[in-house]
This record gives C-alpha cells, structure tokens and sequence, in this order.
C-alpha cells in the first residue's frame, strides 16, 4: 500500500487498490486502539498514518506527527507496535517518522473537525 499521496482512513482503505486485506486489517487495528493522546480521535483520523505495509509478519508503518518534538512520540509509537503485535500474523512491528508530506490539517475530514470542535480543540 502506498499511502503517502492518499488520506488513509480505515473506511477509505477498503477502496485503495493494491492493498491486502491484512494491510486493511492493520489499518483497522491501528485505528481502533491508538488515539491522539491530546484530543479524542485516533491516529489514523488525525491522517498521522501515512503507510502501512507487511510482508512476511514484518510490518512496517510509515507516520507522522502534527509537530515536531512531541512528548508524546514514543507513547504513540509503543501503542502502535503493541496493537499490531496482538494480530495473529504480526511477528515484528517497525515505525518509520516521516516529515515529507508535512502534516497539515488539510488532512482532517469534515467528521474528524466536528469531533475535535465538540471537544473545544481548535482547529
């Protein structure tokens, strides 16, 4: 899957092409149990994923950060790697920290910015 160019959310995954089904699943999982640790919407909502990608039980997941030199880096990639390891199939888990697309909140979707707006977050 490559996601660097898309907005991957886990309802637009299903429609990406050249994505497994395991891939989705993983989309899924990440979506499920990792939130922002600042406001209440996961990751994959905040368009921090980029990519995620497996081959052989090694899986990789590119993502992002809506700032440089978050507190919160290592707590979300530990939530990352621990949800993913509890998959059957997942046998070794790694995060890549990419800054080109930079994040922007043009990667919100109108759902996610009502969400963050009822939780007084500006936006």
């Amino acid at each position: 899957m490559s996601a660097s160019d898309v907005r991957v959310t886990s309802a637009d995954v299903d429609s990406l092409e050249g994505v497994s089904e395991f891939e989705r699943r993983l989309v899924k999982q990440i979506d499920e149990h990792v939130e922002d640790p600042h406001i209440p919407v996961s990751i994959v909502e905040m368009g921090m994923v980029y990519d995620v990608f497996e081959e052989n039980g090694a899986v990789t997941v590119e993502m992002t950060y809506p700032c440089m030199g978050c507190p919160a880096y290592q707590m979300i990639q530990d939530d990352v790697e621990d949800c993913l390891l509890d998959l059957d199939g997942v046998e070794s888990v790694s995060i890549d920290v990419v800054w080109d697309p930079v994040w922007s909140k043009d990667r919100l979707d109108e759902d996610v910015q009502e969400k963050l707006m009822a939780s007084g977050t500006a936006i």
